[in-house]
């Protein structure tokens, strides 16, 4: 991530946590400045942000480990599922929660994302308080607040495996979160100096940005759903993929997974297509953005960020390949949801520099 570090952030601008907590309590002091308070805010997003992708990739982990990504005899092991045995999250502290797998991986994530949850608490303690000095809407911090309550409840409420949409809004919701916290820190940087690029590449950079989204939509409903085993090979998938009702039942945002009297999950032909079709937006999203990379080489301020995308891009189609020909390992499928949160905050960054400040005329 250093690739896509704002320039212009002070080394040294931000404070130790006392004044952390002063943000983070509300409490308006007479001898904190506008300044110091500006850094604070600033220092909680950074944290948070650092605290997001920790997040992120510990769900992953829990995730994928869980429903047997990586066990033996693969894929015999996999997707086996007991929602009757399903506990909530919050078990993980008790007593009871010291049996489960992955306890010290589950124990990580709660405590980190307890401590996020107290600095989003923060910064939109904070946003409110500056008023219209903020560099971004009210509606980017507000946006950041909501989510983190939606997953708060998601996890304690709903934890259970069996349903895709569940896991979906787990997902995306760490990613949004993660995006929307890149793109807070990088207005409150940056934003008063105008914009990077031209105005005029702000389209292609968007068209970008969504290509990865879906690209992340289609890994997690394809995750969610367990369709990992049913493309053993490359090109190779169970079942008949284009078949109607297949089309219609893969991407059916109310599709119910079915299991067998073991609590296996049944390996349908839609499993198949959902594989499939994340595999082929892969290619294409790689395509589109190596002819991104092109096209915006010649603008020097992006060189660290191009740079980065790059990695992230071509790392995600060797890593792809690599999981499909290794019988997919645990720590390969990891490093792959990091990549992706990878291309995610180049492209945040890349709509960053091509948006510019309201009171700056973008540059032509």
């Amino acid at each position: 991530m250093c690739g896509v570090i704002p320039a212009s952030v002070p080394v040294g601008s931000f404070p130790g946590p006392g004044g952390a907590i002063r943000i983070l309590l509300g409490l308006r002091l007479q001898a904190s400045s506008q300044p110091e308070e500006s850094a604070i805010y600033r220092s909680l997003i950074s944290l948070s942000i650092v605290l997001t992708l920790l997040t992120v990739v510990l769900s992953a982990y829990i995730r994928l480990a869980e429903v047997g990504i990586g066990c033996e005899p693969w894929p015999d092991c996999y997707a086996r599922l007991d929602p009757a045995a399903e506990q909530r999250g919050i078990t993980v502290l008790s007593e009871q929660g010291r049996e489960m797998a992955h306890y010290g991986a589950r124990v990580a994530h709660r405590y980190i994302a307890s401590v996020l949850g107290l600095f989003i608490l923060g910064i939109f303690i904070s946003a409110l308080r500056q008023g219209h000095k903020r560099s971004a809407s009210v509606w980017v911090p507000l946006g950041i607040f909501a989510i983190t309550v939606f997953l708060s409840l998601l996890g304690y409420y709903t934890p259970t495996r069996s349903n895709p949409l569940i896991t979906m809004g787990n997902l995306l919701g760490g990613m949004v979160l993660l995006a929307l916290l890149w793109w807070l820190l990088q207005r409150e940087v940056e934003a008063r100096t105008g914009a990077g690029v031209p105005a005029r590449l702000r389209l292609p950079v968007t068209a970008a940005l969504v290509l990865v989204l879906v690209q992340i939509t289609l890994g997690g409903w394809s995750s969610a759903n367990y369709a990992s085993g049913n493309c053993p090979g490359l090109v190779s998938c169970q079942g008949d993929l284009l078949a109607a009702g297949n089309v219609g039942d893969a991407f059916n945002p109310q599709r119910t997974i079915t299991l067998d009297a073991t609590g296996k999950v049944v390996a349908e032909d839609a499993l198949g297509l959902m594989s499939m079709a994340h595999r082929l937006t892969a290619l294409l999203t790689a395509a589109y953005l190596a002819w991104l990379v092109r096209r915006l080489r010649p603008q020097p301020q992006l060189r660290a960020t191009l740079v980065f995308l790059s990695v992230c891009s071509i790392g995600q189609i060797l890593l792809g390949l690599a999981t499909v020909l290794s019988g997919i390992p645990l720590w390969l499928l990891t490093l792959h949801n990091a990549l992706a949160a990878g291309l995610l905050l180049a492209c945040v960054n890349l709509l960053h520099r091509a948006t510019p400040a309201a009171a700056a005329p973008p540059p032509r």
